[in-house]
């Protein structure tokens, strides 16, 4: 997408939402709403979300900082799709969503084979850059698993098998089945490289 269509989704997002009662959407979205605003967290740090309008930015921005379209777009899709559903606890891949076997081998490249070549290797690598995203460790998944919240009710696993002389290394991105509806294959896709993304970024200081 350019950055025209994340500004224009943003709009239609806005625009949708404003017809909207926002107190209800704050209820299904898992979000507070005071002082014309709806507060959540996204990727473990604290979102505001004005009303009317929908602008939305981090509640605490470091200086000069500013808050991603792409960013922007997902969350506002979220509070859009919010149905007042939690974490079922049932994990599916990619490929399990609806309308996500068309798409998996672009989201293996995009996400997956990154998180793979970064954590694949090194032993303890995921946990420590998961730890700093806000991730807690998962058990009985692979040989290391982090489970995030990135989203109020929404929650990602990233997965690492270690490699050895007989196997490469192998993972995967997962998704409590709860995501579906409250954001687009194409949603879930940024989403699951976005974690991705931030976790390589979080690894350079620590390996």
């Amino acid at each position: 997408m350019r950055t025209d269509d994340y500004k224009n989704a943003i709009k239609l997002a806005a625009k949708d939402l404003d017809t909207r009662e926002a107190q209800r959407t704050a209820s299904l979205s898992g979000a507070s709403f005071q002082d014309g605003a709806l507060n959540l967290n996204f990727m473990n740090r604290p979102v505001k979300v004005t009303v009317p309008g929908y602008a939305v930015g981090w509640a605490e921005a470091k200086t000069g900082e500013e808050f991603a379209l792409t960013d922007a777009v997902i969350v506002l899709h979220y509070l859009q799709g919010a149905n007042g559903l939690g974490p079922t606890g049932e994990l599916l891949a990619y490929r399990q969503i609806p309308g996500g076997e068309f798409y998996t081998a672009a989201f293996r490249k995009r996400a997956e084979i990154p998180l793979i070549k970064t954590f694949g290797q090194k032993p303890g690598l995921l946990t420590k850059a998961g730890a700093a995203l806000g991730g807690a460790k998962a058990e009985g998944f692979g040989d290391e698993a982090v489970r995030f919240q990135v989203l109020p009710n929404l929650e990602v696993l990233t997965v690492i098998h270690q490699g050895d002389e007989e196997f490469e290394p192998d993972g995967q991105v997962l998704f409590d089945r709860s995501i579906n509806g409250a954001l687009s294959i194409e949603d879930i896709a940024w989403l699951g490289s976005a974690v991705v993304y931030r976790l390589m970024g979080l690894s350079k200081g620590l390996s």
